[in-house]
């Protein structure tokens, strides 16, 4: 009976122990989806701003620009700025069979920002980078919650501060008390407009996301030109200083010229009048003949 018991209590004590070990996994155990969307909502309610930098290599500089306006565009963006450097005489533009320069739209470099949905911003990259080969791909992330959350509350503080100095100004019979509360009314509301803006430019970095994406031509369609030599590149480079020796010298004496017609101008009746005054001067009186 001992042996009954003691292995019936043995038994009633494993095997429940047995039986809810799946239970305590499962209660122990996180949901994987459940813990997923709780990031996920975490992540939403943050108020993030986020910016990249892409450096491309292309082929067509001018033609990449274009195709960048474009990807803002279908991303309900728009472009924030632009600059590119077209020069069909640099040594990237492509040449046809007779050596002459084919287009254009080539260019050395170029840079251009554009701003995307931050929703979109992943996908945006994605197309940017498609338009050439991806030299260096930088992102970074500013967690602007607690500022935001911070500059809302003042707004709100401001704009019940503002409606009770409104709600005094009714009330007040003093002339001095309207002009008192008048002013104190206009600091407040430039304190709340400077907030609201504040709160407005949040909402843009948080709202909006920039791309800087630098261009330049493909490296390898850039032909180094030789070092010219011998007679002939000896003849051309000293022709070249012998020219432009010359344009120095033109230049100087065209910048003299006014200032010596000027010279002339002025110098030239009083130059004039010394040789006359001198003739006068020198000019001996004939001797008055004996009278008989």
């Amino acid at each position: 009976m001992a042996e009954d018991s003691s292995g019936a209590t043995r038994q009633g004590f494993t095997a429940p122990s047995a039986a809810s070990a799946p239970d305590q996994a499962t209660t122990s155990g996180a949901d994987p989806k459940a813990a997923t969307t709780n990031v996920a909502a975490a992540v939403a309610a943050r108020k993030l701003a986020r910016r990249a930098d892409v450096a491309l290599q292309v082929t067509d500089v001018a033609r990449a620009a274009s195709t960048l306006r474009t990807i803002a565009s279908r991303a309900g963006g728009l472009v924030v700025s632009e600059e590119v450097s077209s020069d069909p005489s640099a040594p990237g533009a492509a040449e046809d069979a007779e050596g002459t320069k084919a287009s254009d739209a080539q260019a050395a470099w170029g840079t251009v920002t554009i701003s995307v949905p931050t929703a979109k911003l992943d996908a945006t990259l994605d197309e940017v980078a498609k338009v050439g080969t991806v030299l260096s791909r930088q992102s970074s992330t500013e967690d602007v919650t607690g500022q935001y959350v911070d500059t809302s509350a003042r707004v709100q503080t401001m704009k019940a501060s503002v409606e009770r100095v409104r709600a005094l100004m009714s009330k007040a019979d003093k002339l001095a008390d309207v002009v008192s509360l008048e002013a104190e009314l206009s600091r407040r509301q430039a304190d709340l407009e400077a907030m609201e803006s504040q709160l407005a430019a949040l909402d843009d970095q948080v709202t909006l996301s920039p791309v800087t994406v630098r261009l330049s031509t493909d490296t390898a369609a850039v032909t180094t030109p030789e070092d010219p030599t011998g007679f002939l590149a000896g003849l051309a480079s000293g022709w070249d200083a012998f020219t432009t020796s010359v344009r120095l010298v033109l230049t100087f004496l065209g910048a003299l010229l006014p200032f010596a017609v000027a010279a002339g101008v002025v110098v030239a009746p009083v130059v004039l009048w010394w040789r006359r005054r001198r003739v006068t001067v020198t000019t001996p009186t004939p001797p008055v003949a004996p009278t008989a």
